[in-house]
């Protein structure tokens, strides 16, 4: 089994898939107060940086409030005989 990972507040600076805990668009959204999120994050690299993809939408640092990052440890898929 492999170990727990701790989150860090640093984003992730290498392709993968990883686990978000913040507040997505801020702590106050359209006038009202929000919730932080859990969410999965895929890390892919562009020609100019990364993309960061969450429920199909773009995930921007300028936009985010107290984010925190955790790669995912996913089991791997069946073998398909």
């Amino acid at each position: 089994m492999k170990p727990i990972m701790k989150w860090t507040k640093k984003w992730p600076t290498k392709e993968g898939l990883y686990w978000f805990f913040g507040y997505r668009y801020g702590k106050i959204s359209c006038g009202s107060n929000c919730n932080p999120e859990l969410c999965f994050v895929k890390v892919r690299k562009i020609f100019n940086g990364l993309m960061f993809t969450t429920d199909g939408q773009f995930m921007y640092k300028n936009e985010t409030e107290e984010a925190h990052f955790q790669k995912a440890n996913l089991p791997k898929p069946p073998t398909l005989l």
